[in-house]
């Protein structure tokens, strides 16, 4: 029979008040060291500052629990250099996080309470910023936990039936890890949150996402292949997405970064993208000469890779898809500065997008963007109150081949 390890054990009190911190780590540690278990918090809430996750632990928040992350800049430490990856170039240079796992086995957290991680107080709330209008202004770039479920190198890992509330960057990261599964998590943040995305995958295989409801004011779900992280670049393959609803103050779907390298096998199915910005890009946007953020380009950041593999998209399928978007359902945005060896073999099938801009491709004739499918899709345009100029648009594609429509409709309403 599983143990179970009741952080209340080890002295955590629910009041809201306590720090409970040495509690669930005191707890979480024993876990593990014993062979595994589940760690549960029981009804209450407790607050709490960084957790190291360990192997063969299953964390679970009762359905009456919360686990409230704290509001001190300072008690978020920074990651250390380790083997797993390179932390000079995290994101943003932010290395801090609120739950990390570092090349560990067999971790769930899951449990139907919540954990909320009180973002807006690392933010300066501005109410009259309406929504889809820009983004609220960041007090620190560093001094904020940049990730608040921070898995590296980790295998077998399962984010079960949670809810997740006001992210202070970006809801999860999954860099580099193999065999996860998203199954039943609510995620909800403010659509004016600066980057808070929901389901990060770097250089990750073998994802399932399913039955998810995401709420970000940056990107959804992120797909993406990083160099600069590793000694060697790393592919992200075999993701599949289903029965999801999506809101995204950015894009409900995105492919790609700058300095990223091959993205293949993906399905995205049975979803619904509320009122966006954006529903799916594809992009390899174009690397700025100063301040460069993503890859970081901060002063202590180390120096750039001279050499990177080409970015490369392949056989990504979206089907069965119920969208509105105020900007593009969909498109493919490629630099001219960057190298870009192919994105191909694209389909879009079974799509209804209620629009107020033509899909898009922006690509070179090198980039090699070909076999794009549109089948049994419509396009239902409608105008975004403000921009009156998105009316007169078109298709607007650029340098791409074999690019079929079977059963493409576009309906105007303007």
């Amino acid at each position: 029979m599983e143990k179970v390890y009741d952080i209340r054990d080890f002295g955590a009190v629910g009041d809201g008040a306590f720090n409970c911190t040495e509690a669930l780590q005191a707890a979480i540690d024993a876990c593990s060291a014993n062979g595994g278990g589940t760690v549960l918090a029981a009804s209450g809430t407790y607050l709490f500052y960084p957790l190291r996750l360990k192997s063969n632990v299953r964390l679970e928040v009762a359905w009456d629990a919360v686990l409230l992350a704290g509001t001190n800049p300072e008690l978020y430490p920074e990651v250390q250099p380790n083997p797993f990856w390179k932390v000079g170039y995290a994101l943003r240079n932010n290395r801090r996080y609120v739950m990390y796992g570092e090349g560990i086995t067999h971790v769930c957290i899951c449990g139907q309470g919540k954990i909320d991680f009180q973002g807006l107080e690392f933010v300066h709330v501005d109410d009259s910023l309406k929504l889809f209008e820009g983004h609220w202004k960041r007090k620190h770039d560093q001094l904020i936990p940049g990730r608040s479920l921070f898995f590296v190198g980790c295998k077998d890992v399962r984010l079960e039936d949670l809810t997740l509330v006001d992210t202070a960057g970006w809801f999860t990261w999954f860099l580099d890890c193999e065999d996860v599964r998203v199954c039943g998590v609510t995620m909800k943040a403010d659509l004016r949150m600066p980057n808070s995305d929901g389901i990060h995958l770097g250089s990750c295989r073998n994802v399932v996402i399913s039955d998810c409801n995401l709420t970000n004011g940056d990107d959804c779900i992120i797909v993406r292949s990083m160099q600069e992280q590793f000694d060697e670049p790393k592919p992200c393959e075999n993701i599949t997405v289903t029965n999801c609803v999506l809101q995204s103050s950015c894009c409900c779907i995105r492919i790609g970064w700058t300095h990223d390298y091959l993205m293949r096998n993906c399905t995205f199915s049975n979803l619904v993208m509320r009122d966006s910005r954006i529903g799916i890009a594809i992009t390899s946007p174009r690397i700025k000469e100063i301040d460069q953020r993503d890859p970081p380009r901060y002063p202590d950041t180390p120096t750039p890779y001279p050499e990177v593999k080409p970015f490369a998209v392949e056989n990504m399928l979206f089907s069965n898809i119920e969208a509105q978007t105020r900007l593009y359902f969909f498109g493919i945005n490629l630099t001219d500065n960057e190298a870009v060896d192919y994105v191909r073999d694209i389909s879009l099938r079974g799509i209804h997008a209620i629009s107020g801009c033509y899909p898009v491709i922006h690509a070179l004739p090198e980039h090699h963007v070909s076999d794009i499918e549109f089948t049994d899709f419509v396009l239902d345009m409608r105008p975004v109150e403000g921009h009156p100029e998105y009316a007169n648009g078109t298709l607007d594609f650029k340098h791409a081949e074999n690019v079929f429509f079977n059963n493409f409709r576009i309906k105007r309403t303007f």
